[in-house]
């Protein structure tokens, strides 16, 4: 988490879910979601929209990331 501020997630796939928060400069690492597929991942950065994104498959060692752009 590169944002500066705490981020709230989640993450989903069939038959099974997860979330938490990350904080600045934090990852998650949920390897439970290592070669599945159509893994559903949501961040949520304080008074931010939320950001999500559905990997078709994925591998290990895949990562999702999002960035904030200062206007």
């Amino acid at each position: 988490n590169e944002t500066g501020i705490a981020v709230s997630y989640t993450i989903s796939a069939a038959g099974m879910g997860d979330c938490g928060t990350i904080q600045p400069n934090g990852v998650a690492d949920v390897s439970a979601y290592d070669n599945m597929t159509n893994v559903q991942v949501s961040f949520l950065p304080a008074n931010q929209p939320e950001f999500s994104v559905t990997i078709p498959a994925t591998e290990t060692g895949n990562q999702v990331e999002m960035a904030l752009l200062a206007l």
